[in-house]
Formats: C-alpha cells, sequence, structure tokens
C-alpha cells in the first residue's frame, strides 16, 4: 500500500503524524510537494518531499493525506485540482483534516459528499459543498475528513478505509491506547 502525503510550506505535522504511523505499518509513505524544495512544517520541521506532483504515478496512490495549516501557497495550483479530482473519480482513498479540506473544497471532491472541518467559514465562501457535519470527523466513501482535535480519530479512521487492522481486538487495542491511553495487556 502507498499513502501519499501532501506537505506544503506551514502544515501542521501534527495532525498526520499518528495516521502515517498507522498506515506505516502496511505500506510506504510517501511525502510530496508542487516541487522536490524542503518544506518547514508549522512547527519548524523542513521535510524534504520524496518526489514533486508531476511525479505522483496516479495508479500507484492508494491513499492520498492533505494535513491542515495555512494552504494560501498551494490552493490556487491547477495540477493538485486535476490530481485530487482523478483520484476522487478512480475512488482511490483520500483523507484531509482541519485546513486540508479547504483543498478537497477547492477541487470539488466535497460535492454530494459529507464532511467536516475547522474552517467553516473559508468553506463556505467556496460556494455550494456537500453537507458539513458538525462531529470529530466524517467517512463518506472513500473520503475522510476531520477536525484538527480529531487527529488521533483521523489516524484510526484511515487505517479502516485502508482495512489495516489485522481483525477487530487489533481495532479495539489500537482504540483504547492511542485514544484511551489504557496500556495494553
Amino acid at each position: 500500500m502507498k499513502t501519499y502525503v501532501f506537505i506544503y510550506e506551514g502544515f501542521v505535522q501534527f495532525e498526520i503524524m499518528l495516521a502515517t504511523y498507522f498506515l506505516r505499518t502496511r505500506g510506504e509513505i510517501i511525502p510530496f510537494a508542487i516541487s522536490k524544495d524542503p518544506v518547514t512544517s508549522y512547527e519548524g520541521f523542513s521535510v524534504l518531499p520524496l518526489c514533486s506532483i508531476d511525479q505522483v504515478d496516479m495508479e500507484s496512490v492508494d491513499l492520498l493525506v492533505i494535513p491542515g495549516g495555512d494552504i494560501s501557497g498551494v490552493a490556487a495550483n491547477k495540477h493538485l485540482h486535476k490530481l485530487l479530482q482523478q483520484l476522487h473519480q478512480n475512488k482511490k482513498g483520500i483523507g484531509a483534516i482541519c485546513g486540508g479540506t479547504l483543498l478537497l473544497g477547492q477541487a470539488g471532491v466535497l460535492n454530494g459528499r459529507s464532511f467536516t472541518t475547522n474552517v467553516v467559514e473559508e468553506m463556505e465562501k467556496l460556494g455550494p459543498q456537500g453537507t458539513f457535519v458538525n462531529t470529530n470527523v466524517v467517512t463518506d466513501g472513500h473520503i475522510v475528513t476531520a477536525k484538527a482535535n480529531a487527529y488521533v480519530d483521523f489516524g484510526i479512521e484511515l487505517g479502516k478505509l485502508m482495512d489495516i487492522y489485522e481483525n477487530e481486538q487489533d481495532l479495539e487495542e489500537t482504540i483504547s491506547f492511542f485514544k484511551y491511553f489504557e496500556p495494553l495487556n
């Protein structure tokens, strides 16, 4: 399984770290950006993308994850919009958290879908979207969206979407440990 993570200047790294930790157990994590130049996360970490958006092989994407952050520097990128639209048309997994949902809205992939986000006012400015649901995380088909504070649930839901849990017990242990801080037996 290949999980592509879109990184950009000012992306919020903590929102996706647990998700990538879970997904890494079943495959490869591929950070990509508009170019191959390093980007700096909101937390101040310099991250080197493994590939540029032009190098993303659509057929190899199983899941694309978009962290939140200030998307203003990438919001108008037509190549990114096209990639998101193609993934959506091919029913590939897509996950976005916090401000990352704005990119899905701009690309039109939330039309007819339920979603959640922290940036409701910004989403409304985009015009008609799908249906906003005021909850922590929403899974609608192959798309998972979440509020920033739901980063644990976001990771768990992406894991469910991608069928990474060995069985129900594995899922319950993951939830108990990472969400409720209960020690493993």
